[in-house]
């Protein structure tokens, strides 16, 4: 073990300064914090972080300031353990998703500027944009309710996932500008994509005749002080103090870097010192009133729906309290940064450089340990005896109405589970499935259906479809063997039937299993797969579902002839 790093004496002292007194100044979090039990915060960081007090794994950097005040910087663990170099608060990290806070700010600016507005056309930007019958405004790109398809899924399906090879924002502008579909109607649903913020990285450039990295620089980051702040637009850059990023590989770890160039989205490199002076500007409002007022006010769906998110930031109620926040991971790297207006201004930054690191919950470890009885008190769900005969009669195989991916109660261990967890019943006649609150209905057709309400208050709806999953036969699997093509990514896929299994190669090299569900469906490599059938039943097209790419169809094409496939194989 080794010791804890924490910032030189430029700081606020850290060894003995007690909550209480951090807390101080006759707010509600102050009173509350006496009755709190964890009386050093440098105490209680180190109780949150000890997983990661090792010279023999990555770790964490964290920061906490309250009402203007930096408490805590810290480091825990190793930025690179080929180099035995640990994490101190100066350690450069990358911030995933929640760089999206800078780019929605740089729109804004633009905005404050008389250069655009929120509610003007994207395609006024970037005319590529195909119209898809109701406009998407730059608003709609910045809230995730654009409809856009996932980049890094469009990728996926061109055989190249991220990490396989060097996309650049550019390349990504394009393929985004090249699809025909979206996956919902422009507003009517949240779906998270980061596509709409890579077109918002195009939009700044292309507003401001800047580059990306210039423009954020001169307006954001040199202005508040982050000089430890740029953007991953080339991946290969050498930034000194930079943490490398680790997976578990087995028993140990291993380098897990991102590998391309696409930022905007994330790709921010940073420290928790920077992101502190950040937080600090959003509450003084630095960059201005109207920048963080509407940095913070959520969107609102087509139907009038109130969702979560605002422009790049998530504006939610945790433990009664306001949470500003985003959370990030990209490659081996998990992030959060959240502040908390009415515990003082409470801000805490975590940055992680070990893919899977709880920073959300160690965020929240902190502010519960800081905040006290200011805090809602966590009420366990209200669980009551599950009647396992009544749920017999909802055995079977569901499929959801947005992505198509399927859903399986059955029992398991003796008891019903879905998808293998057990199922739990509350007293207000709902259940827990896999630990998301659904409400079992059958309507007066007799048609059973599973009703989830998502995070944002939008309904999820599953549907019976079959008793048991569906075992083709070698005749149903011939018939989906063929070419599919799909002009939007450029890339033509080849289903084939090897040793009774279904395979789809998406390119030379990229094989996915696919393992069958219902008829004419299968599940391959997270993404849930439907072949489509014409009048004749002859199967005609290849949709792809997954929760950030609803529908994406490739089409088959005609076999080729007999004797080219002979000549094919001379």
């Amino acid at each position: 073990m080794r010791p804890h790093l924490s910032r030189a004496a430029t700081r606020t002292p850290l060894l003995v300064t007690p909550l209480v007194a951090l807390l101080a100044a006759g707010t509600p979090a102050a009173s509350s914090a006496q009755a709190t039990p964890q009386a050093n915060l440098q105490a209680l960081a180190d109780s949150v972080f000890a997983p990661w007090n090792s010279t023999h794994s990555p770790g964490c950097a964290v920061g906490v300031s309250r009402a203007g005040r930096t408490l805590l910087e810290r480091g825990y663990g190793m930025a690179d353990l080929a180099g035995a170099r640990a994490i101190t608060p100066t350690t450069i990290l990358e911030s995933g998703s929640v760089a999206k806070q800078f780019t929605a700010t740089a729109i804004l600016l633009l905005a404050a500027d008389g250069k655009l507005a929120l509610d003007d056309d994207a395609r006024k930007y970037l005319p590529e944009l195909r119209d898809y019958g109701r406009t998407i405004t730059v608003r709609h790109l910045l809230t995730h309710t654009s409809g856009l398809r996932e980049w890094s899924n469009l990728v996926a399906w061109q055989g190249w996932p991220r990490g396989t090879r060097v996309h650049t924002n550019p390349d990504m502008v394009r393929l985004i500008a090249a699809q025909q579909g979206l996956n919902y109607p422009v507003g009517d649903h949240y779906s998270y994509t980061n596509s709409g913020f890579l077109l918002l990285h195009a939009i700044v450039e292309r507003v401001s005749g800047m580059s990306f990295q210039r423009f954020t620089r001169e307006r954001i980051f040199a202005p508040l002080g982050m000089r430890n702040t740029s953007w991953r637009d080339d991946f290969t850059r050498i930034v000194p103090g930079l943490a490398q990023a680790y997976a578990r590989r087995g028993t140990g770890w291993a380098i897990d870097m991102p590998g391309d160039n696409v930022v905007g989205a994330g790709g921010l490199w940073t420290t928790v010192g920077d992101w502190l002076l950040w937080n600090e500007a959003l509450t003084k409002k630095t960059l201005g009133a109207n920048v963080v007022d509407s940095l913070t006010r959520r969107m609102r769906l087509t139907s009038g729906l109130e969702i979560a998110y605002a422009l790049g930031v998530t504006v939610t109620r945790w433990r009664g309290t306001t949470e500003i926040a985003h959370s990030g991971s990209t490659a081996g790297y998990s992030t959060y940064l959240a502040r908390y207006p009415e515990l003082d201004n409470l801000s805490i930054a975590v940055m992680c450089n070990a893919a899977g690191a709880g920073a959300t919950a160690y965020t929240r470890a902190l502010v519960a340990g800081i905040a006290g009885s200011a805090l809602t008190p966590v009420v366990p769900n209200d669980t009551v005896a599950t009647d396992q005969a009544a749920l017999r009669a909802w055995r079977g195989v569901y499929e959801d109405g947005w992505w198509h991916v399927v859903t399986r109660i059955d029992t398991a261990r003796g008891v019903m589970s879905v998808n293998g967890t057990p199922i739990r019943a509350l007293r207000d006649g709902t259940f827990l499935l896999g630990g998301v609150r659904t409400r079992l209905h059958v309507d007066d057709k007799g048609v059973r259906t599973l009703r989830s309400v998502t995070g944002d208050g939008d309904s999820v709806v599953d549907t019976w479809r079959a008793a048991e999953v569906v075992v083709p036969t070698p005749a149903d699997l011939a018939a989906y063997a063929g070419r599919y093509r799909s002009d939007e990514i450029g890339n033509t896929v080849t289903v084939r039937v090897d040793n009774g299994r279904l395979y789809i190669d998406q390119r030379e090299g990229r094989t996915l299993g696919a393992t069958p569900t219902l008829r004419d469906a299968f599940e391959a490599g997270g993404s849930s797969l439907r072949f489509t059938r014409d009048a004749k039943g002859r199967v005609t097209a290849l949709h792809v579902g997954e929760a950030r790419m609803w529908d994406f169809v490739l089409t088959r094409l005609p076999d080729a002839p007999a004797a080219s496939r002979a000549g094919a194989r001379k």
